[in-house]
């Protein structure tokens, strides 16, 4: 776990929206990188080297670790031996547009030839940046594509293109990061809206906060489902509600309403109104 200990240097901040129009920023420097999700709640911090991430939650005050890859159990690696993996391709269609400055070209993610996933607008320009590219190599390393691949291959195609994207991100280090990805339908699902260099960054910027609990996944999923079963014992032991004497209780203030508005208007001129009618 790593907190304030060295000035940080300068680096790179890349912004980007996704189809939701939710903007996101990421912010990158020589051993670091830390995403912004535009929630004020908390941030994913991590060690370009190790590949070690780390989710800071300022709701709960705890700093989650999240290395723990999912090792894939033996009897799905013994059902897919003798299957033809699915094979996913990253063809280059040619020029692409300019994008926020930069210039891009096409590429096709398809899967075994047939099923068209997304189109990616790469830009090599931008991947000549150290930082990037670092980042770049450090997400590729940690995905889970060749697990999504062997569970899809398995259970069929539903979530074939998500796991050909973890596959494709393979190649962005050496052909450019994608600065449009657009899914088969003609949907703009994700854009980087900006790329800023050189950035310095304050220490408590690109630094997990000290004072915080350091818990893994699983002690995290635990703490909240101890807390939710908290929540139903407490809602188990509020008293059962009488609907019939309730029902009882509204009939009365209604009727109370009406005697009342009847004994208002008989005091009253001819023809005035209280509002109870």
């Amino acid at each position: 776990m790593f907190v304030a200990v060295s000035p940080v240097t300068a680096g790179v901040v890349i912004e980007s929206i996704n189809k939701h129009q939710q903007q996101s920023k990421v912010s990158i420097e020589e051993t670091r990188a830390r995403i912004d999700s535009g929630s004020p709640d908390g941030y994913i911090l991590m060690d370009l080297a190790s590949g070690k991430t780390y989710t800071v939650n300022h709701l709960e005050g705890v700093v989650i670790d999240l290395e723990s890859a999912v090792a894939t159990s033996e009897h799905i690696t013994n059902a897919v031996k003798d299957r033809m993996m699915p094979k996913v391709e990253l063809i280059k269609q040619g020029d692409g547009p300019v994008i926020n400055d930069y210039s891009t070209v096409h590429y096709r993610v398809m899967i075994n030839g047939t099923i068209h996933c997304s189109d990616e607008y790469l830009s090599p320009k931008a991947i000549e940046n150290a930082d990037i590219k670092r980042f770049v190599a450090a997400m590729a390393r940690g995905s889970e594509g060749g697990d999504n691949i062997l569970m899809a291959s398995l259970f069929g195609n539903e979530q074939m293109c998500e796991a050909a994207a973890d596959i494709v991100d393979d190649e962005y280090a050496a052909k450019g990061i994608p600065m449009r990805s657009v899914d088969s339908q003609g949907m703009v699902t994700h854009e980087i809206t900006r790329i800023t260099a050189p950035v310095t960054f304050a220490v408590e910027d690109m630094t997990l906060p000290s004072g915080y609990e350091l818990l893994s996944r699983n002690q995290m999923r635990e703490r909240i489902k101890e807390r939710n079963k908290e929540l139903q014992q407490k809602i188990d032991a509020l008293p059962e509600i009488d609907m019939e004497q309730v029902m009882k209780q509204q009939r009365e203030m209604q009727q109370r309403m009406k005697d009342t508005a009847k004994d208002l208007k008989s005091g009253l001129k001819p023809g005035l109104k209280t509002g109870f009618e």
